[in-house]
């Protein structure tokens, strides 16, 4: 164990986002190569596949799922909203797009199950091929200040939040990833043959703020969360032949963000596009060898994270990208020398 400790730690680091020489050894496994964002991409290779998008009706979840169905893929998606759902998939109909919608609580452990029966039965070879768990809630963007003071006669009131950021978060990825490995291993059949080359996929979609400190506890500690499962979860997944990516998007301007980017836009700080974060994800799926790789999504560019030990654990990347594009925004909300 010794000489393989050494082994993994034996590598000269970069100060900069230059491009990583891979060294692999047995402690980096579940992964592909550093992301060449110039490969060229055959998009072909979605169409007819089945897709399961969490949140997938508004903000980025559909920005994902339109992608996905413009290049072909038979898409699902599952929120709580029934209404917007059902209006959403009406309008993608209309234009020509394969978009079924089913309402789901993804804190529930049966409602996601019906979300990806409903998938398997929409796509056509009972099988699904990729997850997307995009949905995701706000948080209280800073604790409570004032109040009574602390007293040992009158206990503290809960937290107030209309809608649970673990829950939602934290839980519902969790239940995400856990159905995901479960239905993958369905076998292929229905009216299309088998895709044997594709290797199915799952993205969990984070937040750069896992990979900072910011002052909103409740979603910087999900989306810390869903950074700790996605690195606990990529080797089981190789192990299994499937893959998984996360997506870390910076403040975008979609409904859920849009009160904190009018304040970015007043401060002058950067507000990213969330066309960016589609197209990530489309990368993702149509080219298979990212496997196991964390993609922050900045206002300016995409790039990956190298959340792990040659970049010590996104260390490199976040460091650069905090004297960069954050620095305002970060000395602003919380982020503490």
């Amino acid at each position: 164990m010794k000489s393989v400790i050494h082994t993994a730690f034996s590598i000269v680091f970069p100060t900069s986002r230059a491009p990583l020489t891979r060294h692999y050894s047995p402690l980096i496994c579940g992964m592909g190569p550093v992301i060449d964002f110039k490969k060229p991409l055959d998009y072909s290779i979605l169409k007819d596949k089945t897709v399961l998008i969490t949140g997938g009706i508004s903000g980025l979840g559909a920005r994902i799922a339109s992608a996905f169905a413009e290049h072909g893929a038979l898409v699902t998606t599952a929120d709580i909203n029934a209404q917007q759902g059902k209006d959403f998939a009406q309008e993608a109909s209309q234009k020509g797009l394969d978009i079924n919608f089913v309402i789901t609580n993804v804190s529930d452990w049966t409602s996601q199950i019906n979300a990806f029966k409903s998938a398997i039965a929409f796509g056509k070879r009972n099988s699904i091929d990729i997850i997307i768990a995009a949905a995701g809630v706000s948080g209280s963007f800073q604790q409570s200040k004032g109040g009574e003071p602390p007293s040992l006669d009158k206990d503290p009131p809960e937290p107030a939040r209309s809608v649970s950021a673990f829950d939602v978060n934290a839980k519902g990825v969790y239940f995400t990833s856990a159905l995901a490995t479960h239905y993958f291993a369905l076998p292929s059949g229905g009216s299309k043959p088998p895709s044997p080359s594709y290797t199915k996929l799952l993205v969990v979609i984070s937040s750069l703020a896992g990979y900072l400190e910011l002052n909103n506890v409740d979603y910087t500690a999900s989306k810390w969360a869903v950074r700790g499962m996605f690195r606990a979860l990529r080797s089981m997944m190789e192990d299994q032949s499937y893959r998984i990516n996360l997506i870390a998007p910076w403040v975008m301007d979609t409904p859920m963000s849009k009160d904190l980017a009018q304040i970015c836009r007043e401060k002058g700080f950067p507000v990213g596009d969330a066309k960016n974060v589609a197209d990530a994800v489309i990368r993702c799926a149509a080219d298979d060898s990212i496997s196991g790789r964390a993609l922050g999504i900045g206002a300016a560019e995409t790039f990956d994270l190298r959340d792990d030990i040659e970049g010590l654990n996104a260390g490199i990347v976040m460091k650069d990208y905090l004297e960069g594009e954050a620095k305002g925004f970060m000395k602003f909300f919380g982020q503490r020398p």
